[in-house]
């Protein structure tokens, strides 16, 4: 039994890793954009500037991360 929540806690901890390691800093996570989006659209205000995307070591650093908590899942 413990054995098992701490496997669940493991992959929560490490897709959550992943996802932090690829948002790039200053934007905000994916479920909040539209409602800033919506925000500043019904304020008229400009747009936000474009971010940077993260570069492609730490997006393959987030695969592995990903695929290490997929392989935990399964096993």
């Amino acid at each position: 039994m413990v054995y098992q929540l701490l496997r669940v806690v493991l992959v929560i901890a490490l897709v959550i890793w992943a996802a932090v390691l690829v948002t790039p800093k200053g934007r905000l996570p994916l479920a909040l954009r539209g409602v800033l989006k919506i925000l500043r659209r019904d304020r008229n205000l400009p747009p936000q500037n474009e971010i940077k995307p993260p570069s492609a070591a730490k997006r393959f650093c987030a695969f592995l991360l990903v695929l290490l908590a997929l392989l935990i899942a399964i096993v």
